[in-house]
């Protein structure tokens, strides 16, 4: 009883701060499952050929990095989201390979990244504590930052076809309101990998959604005209 009075107390003595988590954490589980309705329409059109792959390659390398940065800094909030991020974001890669109508070079794609991943972490493996803290963060803040690039590319892309139908519009919108909580949340552990690689994505994901009430988000059916 005293233990559970210790942390109402603990909850209390910072209310704001609590508020904060609890609703970077709905954000943060929210964003996560977005794609799901890229899966439905994946599953429903039986091809997943619209779409492009790429945002969710980084997605799957960001959160693995940063899962194995959380376990060296002992942060166990961020361990949690990034394993339950890691575990969706694997499902979401397999049903896209699925409903590929040429699976193999995605396939190829997939297993080189995980080859590559399992080095990476067992390079960090050898390296002294601190080394790796550092080096882990190094890697997760460039991935995230080399990840929002993609967004011009898909702006780009956009612009070009005038329509933005290859990507849906809440990963994208959930992905900018987490951006704003994981910098007030790197600010508030005192972080300067997180607090970088999220601003630049914060800025970057905002232009990306700027797209969406720029051109239309399906392709205009084309009128026949009778003779």
């Amino acid at each position: 009883m005293t233990d559970v009075l210790d942390v109402l107390g603990q909850l209390t003595d910072n209310l704001p701060w609590t508020v904060f988590l609890a609703s970077a954490a709905v954000h943060a589980v929210l964003l996560i499952t977005s794609p799901m309705q890229a899966v439905h329409k994946w599953y429903s059109r039986q091809s997943s050929d619209s779409d492009t792959p790429i945002p969710y390659f980084f997605a799957c390398v960001g959160s693995s990095l940063w899962l194995r940065y959380a376990l060296y800094i002992n942060d166990i909030k961020l361990m949690l989201l990034q394993c339950y991020a890691v575990t969706l974001q694997i499902f979401f890669l397999i049903a896209l390979i699925r409903y590929r109508t040429k699976k193999r070079k995605l396939i190829r794609i997939f297993l080189s990244a995980v080859l590559a991943m399992g080095l990476l972490f067992f390079y960090m493996s050898r390296l002294s504590f601190e080394d790796g803290k550092r080096f882990s963060g190094r890697c997760a803040s460039g991935a995230q930052i080399a990840g929002s690039f993609v967004c011009p590319y898909l702006i780009y892309k956009a612009i070009t076809t005038r329509v933005i139908d290859f990507i849906p519009i809440a990963p994208v919108a959930f992905t900018w309101v987490m951006e704003m909580h994981a910098i007030v949340y790197s600010i508030g552990i005192d972080d300067f990998y997180m607090l970088l690689a999220n601003t630049i994505f914060f800025c970057m994901d905002g232009m990306l959604l700027a797209m969406f009430f720029i051109f239309p988000s399906e392709q205009p059916s084309q009128k026949v005209s009778v003779m």
